[in-house]
């Protein structure tokens, strides 16, 4: 596996019956950044991210996650790869730390590792003080900081992010973004997306902008500290 692979996707396209949603994207996601994603609602974010997740397969085109094929390659994809959906469901009856020592138990982690890092994440995601109880009292910002957790449990070096500040207050917004961060300098690979550039902006390195599933620009946010402004290119195909 080459973990300094990050993100590679050439030429992907993916139809539901007679709808195109992704209709040629290319993407690189590169280790020691934060790529936003970025486009409308129906852009094909969440298609593409489905895909990057082994959860769908491309009908044309190429992926390499981590130097790994999701298609040919999903076990091994998912053991090096977090998934963080936009939504996604909490068992209810079982604790906020039950939760995330469940998917460490789904990874195959030894019940103690599982325990050492689920506090550490709990910690780290701000929700400590709510380890005990249960998933279903949780906000939807809490959620949210739950599901990110859950995609850290074991330790990916890659990550893929659905509209993660989505429900998150101003000040969970700052958290989550030196959580990010911190992970990029870390060495990850992080793909976020959201249909607001404003939101990501102070978070991430690139964006690459969507629009009728195709990727049509992308811009370095880092290159103009100055004017907050970075450069831009449009992508032809």
């Amino acid at each position: 596996m080459d973990a300094e692979a990050g993100i590679e996707v050439t030429g992907v396209r993916r139809a539901f019956g007679s709808v195109l949603a992704v209709d040629h994207i290319d993407l690189q996601a590169r280790p020691g950044e934060v790529t936003a994603l970025v486009g409308p609602n129906g852009a094909g974010k969440t298609t593409l991210l489905l895909m990057l997740a082994t959860l769908l397969a491309p009908d044309n085109g190429s992926i390499r996650i981590a130097g790994l094929d999701p298609v040919t390659e999903p076990r091994q994809v998912r053991a090096t790869m977090g998934w963080m959906p936009d939504a996604f469901g909490t068992w209810d009856a079982l604790t906020v730390r039950e939760v995330i020592e469940t998917v460490g138990a789904a990874y195959r982690m030894a019940p103690g590792p599982a325990r050492a890092r689920t506090a550490e994440l709990l910690e780290l995601v701000h929700l400590g003080d709510l380890a005990d109880r249960p998933a279903r009292v949780l906000s939807r910002g809490q959620k949210q900081r739950l599901g990110l957790a859950r995609a850290l449990i074991h330790h990916p070096s890659v990550l893929l992010l659905d509209e993660p500040a989505s429900g998150l207050d101003p000040r969970s917004r700052i958290e989550l973004r030196d959580i990010l961060r911190g992970l990029a300098a870390s060495g990850a690979t992080l793909l976020v997306s959201s249909h607001i550039l404003t939101e990501l902006q102070e978070i991430a390195d690139r964006a690459v902008i969507v629009a009728r599933g195709r990727s049509v620009a992308v811009q370095d946010l880092t290159s103009d500290p100055a004017s907050g402004h970075g450069s831009a290119h449009r992508v032809s195909h």
